[in-house]
């Protein structure tokens, strides 16, 4: 009788488990079981506060398509801030994050290489997309223009410092990020024309994680 009565017990607990749930705001077909599972999945993507990523502003890229940061998320990130009507820093900064790129070879495209703008005025995907031609960036490389507050914002996660003078132009400070898979800053290079060999090791670490 004992083991006739626990025999149900058991039976009763595994029914359960795999019953569907009724509640009409939740998917037909997921079980309890399978909603525990789904809520601690989305427990571990939860944005990290340290991660560019929480940034929820749009911007556009040189093709002029929309783009959201978490677009980035899965590689590794190498990004610098800039603006295109800069004529010695800029060019610069940006060929140092090209020798970057090119030291990586094989591994080239496991990285997002980005660049994004200060000048919300004057540098629209059109004019972002010449600065491209103009560097020979390839194809894989995002160059983002966004509102006054979103590259703001995006500024001060990155730790980049900026002002626009009476002309349009920027004075800034030249700073080679990386970034993890999920947009958390993890190295920093300052300088124009820097040794970049801590950088690469980094971004080859991340690419491995």
């Amino acid at each position: 009788m004992i083991k006739y009565i626990i025999g149900i017990i058991v039976l009763i607990i595994v029914g359960g488990c795999s019953l569907k749930k009724k509640d009409p705001k939740m998917k037909t077909g997921i079980s309890c079981c399978e909603k525990d599972s789904l809520q601690i999945n989305a427990h571990q993507k939860e944005i990290s506060e340290r991660s560019i990523y929480q940034l929820t502003e749009n911007f556009q890229t040189q093709e002029g398509e929309n783009f959201n940061l978490t677009m980035l998320n899965g590689k590794p990130v190498v990004i610098g801030m800039i603006f295109t009507h800069c004529t010695y820093a800029c060019p610069r900064l940006t060929t140092d994050i090209k020798n970057i790129a090119d030291s990586l070879k094989d591994d080239v495209k496991k990285v997002n290489f980005v660049l994004v703008s200060f000048d919300a005025d004057r540098d629209k995907p059109a004019r972002l997309k010449v600065f491209s031609n103009q560097m020979e960036l390839s194809e894989d490389w995002i160059l983002l223009h966004g509102s006054d507050d979103a590259v703001r914002s995006l500024s001060a996660l990155l730790n980049v410092q900026y002002e626009k003078d009476a002309d349009g132009n920027f004075s800034h400070t030249n700073l080679v990020s990386v970034l993890d898979k999920d947009g958390v800053l993890q190295f920093q290079k300052s300088g124009l024309g820097a040794t970049h060999d801590e950088t690469i090791k980094t971004i080859k670490k991340l690419i491995d994680l």
